[in-house]
C-alpha cells in the first residue's frame, strides 16, 4: 500500500458505485439484446407480409383478367345465342314510344272500359 489512509465508508461507496455501474452495464446489454431480437422478428414479419401482399396482388391481377374474359361482349353474345336463343337487336325491332299505340292497338273491351270509367265521354 502506498501508506495513504482511505476511510472505510469511502471504500464502501466506491465498491457500491462499481457494483451499480456493473448492474447498469448488464441491464443495458440485456436491453440491447432484447431490442435487437425484436427488430429482427419485426423485419422477418415485414418480409413475410410483403411476400403475402405481392402474392395477393398477383392473385388480384389473375381475377381481374378472368373477370375481363367473363364479361367480354363477344363471349356473352355467343352464350346468349347458344343457351338462350337471343339475337342482337335489329333496327326494325326498335320502336318509338309514340308509335306503340299504332303498332299495338288496344283491345275494344279495354277501350270501352276506359270510356265508362271516364264518365262515358269519348
Amino acid at each position: 500500500m502506498s501508506g495513504v489512509y482511505i476511510p472505510s465508508h469511502i471504500r464502501a461507496a466506491r465498491r457500491m458505485t462499481g457494483f451499480i455501474l456493473f448492474l447498469i452495464g448488464v441491464s443495458l446489454t440485456v436491453g440491447l439484446y432484447y431490442v435487437k431480437t425484436r427488430s429482427q422478428t419485426a423485419r422477418k414479419q415485414s418480409a413475410a407480409l410483403e411476400r403475402q401482399i405481392s402474392q395477393e396482388e398477383a392473385n388480384l391481377r389473375v381475377l381481374q383478367a378472368e373477370i375481363a374474359y367473363l364479361e367480354s361482349p363477344q363471349r356473352l353474345k355467343e352464350l346468349s345465342q347458344e343457351h338462350l336463343g337471343l339475337e342482337s337487336i335489329k333496327v326494325k325491332n326498335v320502336i318509338v314510344a309514340g308509335d306503340l299505340i299504332e303498332e299495338f292497338p288496344l283491345r275494344p273491351e279495354i277501350v270501352e272500359a276506359a270510356k265508362m270509367s271516364d264518365g262515358g265521354a269519348p
